[in-house]
Order: structure tokens, then sequence, then C-alpha cells
């Protein structure tokens, strides 16, 4: 199993969605905010993820390679990346760079814009939404919880992890 992971409002505590839909609109001086605020939950859910092998692991970006990079460092996470490079959400496009069967992939978001993105690529991959600043579950995820904690105990009871 493959693990697909967005940096922003998973990982990092910040909210691109007003960002990056006005980029898909074609409005093209938009700036996407960064952050390297971690959320609080993220550790406790790293130290579990990781379990399954960090080369298991995905992280998704909104940001080019350079700033993704960059942030990465500073926010002490070494994992293989997908950065953006034109477009990633709502996007297939970065999905198309993962190396892995849609049946044996798992995505993590927490915006509409994560759960769409991974729908445009295939409707088979299971979406996993943390609500952090909007409301996906009216997008159908596979799972939907309040933050990465109980995300994880919900993982581990239905033996994602």
């Amino acid at each position: 199993m493959k693990y697909a992971i967005w940096l922003d409002g998973v990982i990092l505590d910040v909210d691109t969605t007003e960002a990056l839909y006005s980029i898909y609109k074609n409005n093209q001086n938009v700036n996407i905010p960064i952050s390297l605020k971690v959320h609080e939950d993220w550790s406790n859910f790293y130290s579990t993820l990781k379990k399954v092998g960090e080369e298991n692991i995905i992280i998704m970006s909104p940001y080019n390679k350079e700033t993704t990079l960059e942030i990465l460092k500073k926010i002490n996470l070494n994992l293989k990346y997908i950065p953006n490079s034109g477009k990633t959400k709502p996007s297939k496009e970065p999905f198309t760079k993962l190396d892995a069967d849609p049946l044996d992939l798992i995505v993590i978001g927490s915006s509409p814009l994560d759960l769409l993105s991974a729908r445009f690529y295939d409707s088979r991959i299971k979406v996993l939404c943390v609500k952090r600043y909007s409301d996906c579950s009216k997008y159908s995820p596979f799972l939907y919880s309040k933050d990465l904690t109980e995300l994880g105990n919900m993982m581990l009871k239905m033996k994602l992890l």
C-alpha cells in the first residue's frame, strides 16, 4: 500500500484552497500561502504511519520543487515528494507521477480539492479526509475524521496501517 499525503492542510497549518481554486480558474496572479507551522497531531500520526515504511509514503505538494524541498528540510521531513509542476489541485496531474496502483493507494487530504484531484485521476483510490478548514464530507471520502489522531485509530481498526 502507498500513502500520498498532502503537505498543505494535513501536515502544515495552512489553507491553500482559495488560492489554488483561483489558479484553477486561470487567475495566475495568486500567491499560494506558505506556513512552516506543523499541525500538533502530525508527529504522533507520522510515528504510526512510518511503520508501513517511509518508501511507501509520498508527500503531495501544491508548491514548486524548490519551495517544497525547502519546507520539507525546515520541518525535518525526508520523504519522497511530488511538487507542483503547473497544476496540483484540482487536477489529476500529480497522481500521474505516482508509481502506484489506484487500488493500492491511500490519499490523505484536508480539503475538497484534495478529494476532487484523486477522483479526477481514478475513483477507486481510497481518499481519507481530515477536517481542518473546510468540510469535505460531502465529497464522500472513504474515511472522514476530525483530526489525525482519530484518523490513525480508524486506519488501524480498518487494517489500513
